[in-house]
C-alpha cells in the first residue's frame, strides 16, 4: 500500500509539473500563424485592398499567396498606416511584408529572403502631343516634373527645386500629388512635363484618371531612378524552420518562372496594353 501511494505521488507530481510547464510552450497553431502588413496608404497595384477583402489582390499580395499555398501556414492580414506600422515592426515577432535594404528605419530589425522578389522599376510618362526623350537628368532640366508628396527620388533629388528633404540644385523644377493618380491627373491638365513613378503603378492609375495607353509614353527612367529590387521580408525572430521554408519556395518560384509571370501580370497588364 505505502508503494502504491508513493507511487500516486509520483504521478500526481509529474502531471502537476506538466501542467505548470504546457502553458509556456507557444501552441502549433500560434506558431503557423503569419502577420501579413498591408500599408494603408495608396500602394496599388502593390497590394489591393478591398472592403470586405485586405487580400484582394496586388503584385505582392499574390507573392504571399502563392508561397504560403497548401501550406498549413495561417496568413492574417493587417492594414495600417506606415507610422503604426513601425512600431509593429518592432514589437510583433511574426511578421511578413515586403521589403529592401534601404526600406526600414536603422532601428527596426528584419532579415531579407535570399532572393529579390520583384524589381521596383521607375518610368517616365509624358503626354504622346508633348513628347520628348528622357534617359537622364539633364534632360528634364527646365522642365516641371510631377512627384508624389514625401517620396523620395533617388537620381532626381539631387536636381530638384523642393526635395524631400535636403537641398537639390533647381535644375528641375517640381510639383507634388499626394498620390500616384494625382500626378497622372495633373500631366492629364498639363500641371507638369512629365510623371516619375513605379511602371506598375501609374499604369494600374492610368485609367482611374481618365488616360488610355496611346495618349501617353511610357519611358524607361533607370538612368535616371535606379531600379532596386524588392525582397520577401520577415520578423528575424521566426524559426530557422520558416525562414527555410519561405526561402526555398521563393526559390522555386523563381526557377519556374513564376515570380516574373506575377511581376509581369502588373508590369505589363495585357488587359490594358493589348
Amino acid at each position: 500500500m505505502a508503494q502504491l501511494r508513493a507511487r500516486y505521488i509520483e504521478s500526481a507530481w509529474i502531471l502537476t509539473l506538466l501542467g505548470l510547464l504546457l502553458p509556456a510552450c507557444p501552441s502549433v497553431e500560434a506558431e503557423t500563424r503569419v502577420t501579413y502588413l498591408i500599408l494603408a496608404e495608396t500602394v496599388e497595384p502593390l497590394m489591393i485592398v478591398r472592403p470586405d477583402d485586405p487580400m484582394a489582390g496586388g503584385l505582392f499580395t499574390d507573392i504571399v499567396k502563392t508561397v504560403f499555398a497548401n501550406s498549413g501556414y495561417v496568413i492574417e492580414p493587417k492594414v495600417m498606416p506606415w507610422q503604426r506600422m513601425t512600431t509593429e515592426l518592432r514589437q510583433s515577432n511574426n511578421w511578413i511584408m515586403h521589403g529592401s535594404p534601404a526600406f526600414f528605419e536603422p532601428d527596426i530589425p528584419y532579415e531579407l529572403s535570399r532572393v529579390p522578389v520583384f524589381p521596383f522599376n521607375h518610368v517616365a510618362v509624358t503626354l504622346r502631343d508633348h513628347d520628348f526623350p528622357i534617359r537622364r537628368p539633364k534632360d528634364v532640366f527646365g522642365r516641371t516634373v510631377i512627384l508624389v508628396e514625401n517620396f523620395h527620388y533617388a537620381g532626381l533629388d539631387l536636381y530638384l527645386n523642393n526635395p524631400v528633404a535636403g537641398r537639390g540644385s533647381g535644375d528641375i523644377k517640381s510639383v507634388r500629388a499626394f498620390s500616384p493618380a494625382g500626378t497622372l491627373r495633373m500631366l492629364k491638365h498639363r500641371r507638369g512635363d512629365a510623371v516619375f513613378g513605379w511602371r506598375a503603378r501609374l499604369l494600374y492609375n492610368l485609367s482611374h484618371v481618365g488616360l488610355r495607353p496611346d495618349e501617353v509614353r511610357f519611358q524607361d527612367a533607370a538612368g535616371i531612378i535606379p531600379t532596386q529590387n524588392m525582397y520577401f521580408a520577415y520578423s528575424p525572430h521566426w524559426s530557422e524552420t520558416f525562414k527555410a521554408f519561405v526561402n526555398a519556395r521563393l526559390q522555386t518560384l523563381q526557377d519556374d518562372g513564376t515570380l516574373h509571370a506575377i511581376f509581369q501580370k502588373y508590369n505589363e497588364p495585357k488587359e490594358l496594353l493589348r
